[in-house]
């Protein structure tokens, strides 16, 4: 708890990614809805399956499992990893040796 409390204050804008985070994901959720209420269910389905994997790392990070969230965003689809913040997913990244 002492280190993930540590890289915390390291990192001065994590509040600000986590924060910019939460809305894609709701943007992601905006286009899941428009797509349903067009009645095109199979981008419907797509969107709500990547809100539900961006809100489990979303989840992970805020537990500080970053090990779970580094293994979650690895196996997404570049668009979707994308909605990730560069800066947030590259401390994921570097608290689980890869930077």
């Amino acid at each position: 708890m002492a280190q993930k409390q540590r890289n915390l204050k390291t990192y001065r804008q994590f509040q600000q990614d986590i924060q910019r985070f939460t809305a894609q994901v709701a943007r992601w959720q905006a286009r899941c809805d428009k797509a349903a209420q067009a009645r095109d269910m199979d981008a419907a389905r797509q969107y709500e399956q990547d809100v539900k994997d961006l809100t489990d790392i979303l989840d992970a990070i805020e537990r500080g499992d970053w090990t779970l969230a580094f293994n979650l965003a690895y196996q997404l689809d570049t668009l979707v990893a994308d909605r990730i913040p560069a800066r947030l997913y590259n401390f994921i990244a570097k608290e689980n040796g890869y930077c």
